[in-house]
């Protein structure tokens, strides 16, 4: 098989736009939500340079056994509140070659007055595990939905 398919999730949020963007690249802030249920990110793995080539890192354990997904990125664009794109090796997921990085692109659009779309572009995966991810990114949206609505999107965790 080859990796050739683009999973692309969206989600609104009651929330404007650098209060989301914030979630997304403040390492205390990303710790509280990323995940989905049943995992966590463990909080002494996190790091971030948010800037192009500025590095981030983060592990989420599986909280039933303890199985660790490694992320290792490098952002290649940086638009706050705007947009970044981040190059990713990731490892100790079965559904992921560690060996080619997969293209995170996260887009944070203005809706109306105050609400933000975010735009969640990643692959390539490979066909037989796209769904699966992208129902991931969807529990994990759900997950900072609730982050977002628990802190008004006005956490100020730096």
């Amino acid at each position: 098989m080859t990796a050739n398919v683009i999973v692309t999730v969206e989600r609104e949020f009651d929330i404007p736009r650098p209060q989301v963007f914030r979630a997304w690249t403040v390492p205390a802030e990303l710790a509280q939500w990323r995940g989905s249920p049943g995992w966590h990110v463990e909080t002494e793995s996190l790091s971030g340079d948010a800037r192009p080539g500025g590095r981030h890192h983060h592990v989420k354990v599986r909280e039933s056994d303890n199985h660790r997904v490694v992320t290792d990125g490098v952002y290649t664009e940086f638009f706050e509140p705007d947009v970044f794109v981040s190059s990713e090796r990731i490892s100790g997921d079965p559904g992921i070659d560690p060996n080619r990085p997969l293209e995170l692109r996260v887009e944070f659009t203005k809706m109306g007055r105050n609400d933000t779309l975010v735009r969640i572009i990643q692959g390539p995966y490979e066909p037989d595990v796209a769904g699966w991810h992208g129902e991931g990114w969807e529990k994990e949206l759900n997950r900072l939905a609730a982050y977002l609505d628990r802190t008004g999107g006005q956490e100020t965790i730096r």
